[in-house]
């Protein structure tokens, strides 16, 4: 069955696993920089990564609602959407 998206609906996707898991990735990004060989490790450095991360989460999600808002648009305005085509669990 094939099933076209035309409509994602934003504040699903901002209420969801989606900014957790973004958030994770750029706290595991930021924990690699720490491997470099000019970092001091103490407690402002510690307070900069995370710092770093949600920063970097706040900028993901703000890229990817414009991105969506673009897709909602586009699809409203007669472009085809993303199909998909699932199968039946057997």
């Amino acid at each position: 069955m094939k099933v076209e998206i035309k409509r994602i609906g934003i504040l699903n996707v901002i209420f969801s696993v989606f900014p957790v898991a973004v958030f994770v990735v750029m706290l595991i990004s930021s924990i690699v920089n720490m491997f470099s060989p000019d970092v001091t490790f103490n407690l402002s450095f510690l307070m900069n990564m995370i710092m770093s991360a949600i920063i970097s989460t706040l900028l993901f999600l703000v890229f990817t609602v414009f991105f969506l808002l673009a897709y909602n648009i586009l699809c409203g305005i007669g472009i085809r959407g993303v199909c998909v085509e699932l199968e039946d669990k057997e």
